[in-house]
């Protein structure tokens, strides 16, 4: 799975942070991830980790290839990547078809 298209976005009112984007390949999804505050410890444990501190090592040459050639997965001016998620996300948890502007009775 490619994680390359993505946009991070801090939410002022929350304190939480929202990574929006998609996945190309294999299939096409949009995706969105919330982090909040109480995120944090977990996510220092799981870093400390031996079994991942290994990984990261045998993985960094790659992180560098990648960041050397991420210019060319940027998205076109154009899309508003944010937006596209964002709408799927209303039409999936709130029962919202493309295009509707009221929600379904009920929801």
């Amino acid at each position: 799975m490619d994680f390359r298209y993505y946009k991070t976005v801090k939410d002022p009112e929350s304190d939480n942070v929202f990574i929006i984007g998609s996945m190309r390949d294999p299939v096409n999804w949009e995706f969105r991830i919330t982090f909040s505050p109480e995120d944090v410890p977990g996510l220092i444990k799981t870093f400390i980790n031996f079994s991942l501190l290994k990984l990261m090592i045998k993985n960094i040459p790659r992180y560098f290839i990648y960041l050397w050639n991420r210019k060319k997965f940027i998205e076109p001016g154009g899309v508003d990547l944010e937006k596209k998620v964002n709408e799927a996300y209303e039409q999936v948890m709130y029962g919202r078809r493309p295009g509707d502007r009221h929600s379904r009775a009920g929801a």
